[in-house]
């Protein structure tokens, strides 16, 4: 398979934030209840949640909801830093050629915190704000292949958990999972990676794309 572009996840992937998404999920569910909710709390992932509760509570939860998020990512990034091999790895992506973009479900405020020069250091970025639905929906990726005028047959997604994974394949891209972050390499495998690397240092030789 040519690659001739690479989407990389953030959290996990090219930085460590820690976020305790336990603490997040019982303070956006504390707020639910405050402002109305009183049946079950849906299924599903917290952003996804959150846009489902925006339309049966009070006009004023989700923009509550997300300065919660952002509150929460922003403590994390403040504390987090990136990988050693981050930026070199991104150096060496742009110097072979490679169009390079990063996407998340993070806000760019708290990617911004750990990595300022987010936006010089590749092609596009796509924090959660910048699409109408963040990945797994493979909308969040297209949008990606579209900024960079590339073909999913002709690009990887490189991410630390089955929401990236996912996001891949439902674009028509490569799907390379990084056991970087929480999830395990049993994990990335079992969600349907193409390839699983220990983490992303070594991703340029493992995709051949590493000219020496």
């Amino acid at each position: 398979m040519e690659i001739d572009a690479l989407i990389f996840d953030f959290d996990g992937t090219l930085a460590e934030l820690n976020i305790d998404f336990g603490a997040m999920y019982a303070e956006v569910q504390a707020l639910a209840r405050q402002m109305g909710l009183t049946g079950d709390w849906p299924e599903g992932l917290l952003l996804e949640v959150i846009a489902q509760l925006a339309g049966e509570l009070d006009h004023g939860f989700e923009r509550r909801a997300h300065r919660l998020l952002r509150q929460r990512e922003v403590a994390a990034a403040r504390r987090g830093a990136l990988f050693g091999f981050t930026r070199e790895l991104l150096d060496r992506a742009r110097s072979l050629g490679l169009a390079t973009a990063i996407i998340s479900r993070n806000c760019g405020q708290a990617i911004r915190v750990v990595f300022p020069q987010v936006d010089e250091a590749c092609d596009l970025f796509l924090p959660r704000e910048a699409v109408a639905r963040p990945k797994p929906h493979p909308g969040h990726v297209l949008a990606a292949l579209a900024g960079l005028g590339a073909e999913p047959g002709r690009a990887a997604v490189v991410g630390d958990h089955p929401i990236d994974v996912t996001g891949a394949r439902a674009a028509g891209c490569l799907a390379v999972g990084v056991a970087s972050g929480r999830m395990s390499a049993a994990d990335l495998n079992a969600a349907g990676a193409d390839i699983v690397l220990p983490d992303a240092a070594g991703l340029l030789g493992a995709l051949g794309l590493d000219g020496g």
